[in-house]
């Protein structure tokens, strides 16, 4: 296994160098968005798609005003190689972009579609 800093000596004492590295956390999510689509073809119709914006968005209102004061107090940091680059107010541009909003969609359409599976088991049995 490579090893992902290279140390280095110096007058000033040691100094560690990184490799450049793919953001593999934007991968990771992937596979959820293979599993939403048959969710959401079997949730789409009984989903109250305003009330599920207005969750989302509180959400990720709250979750980003969380992450900025965690940033700006240092409790918070992100490995600039582990992360896709942009960030805003020094939070990644993946955070409310993907990670804010997909997981209490897809709590949401999983439900519903359990809902639908279980109620269509009811109704024809």
């Amino acid at each position: 296994m490579p090893e992902d800093k290279k140390h280095l000596s110096g007058p000033e004492g040691p100094k560690f160098t990184t490799t450049r590295r793919f953001p593999f956390t934007v991968l990771l999510a992937a596979p959820f968005f293979f599993i939403i689509i048959p969710l959401y073809r079997a949730a789409r119709h009984s989903v109250d798609w305003a009330a599920a914006a207005a969750m989302i968005l509180t959400f990720e209102a709250l979750m980003f005003a969380a992450e900025f004061f965690s940033v700006s107090r240092g409790h918070w940091i992100w490995n600039p190689d582990r992360i896709v680059g942009p960030t805003i107010f020094g939070i990644p541009l993946e955070e409310p972009l993907l990670y804010y909003w997909f997981p209490p969609l897809f709590v949401v359409v999983l439900m519903h579609a359990l809902k639908n599976r279980l109620d269509g088991r009811k109704g024809g049995g």
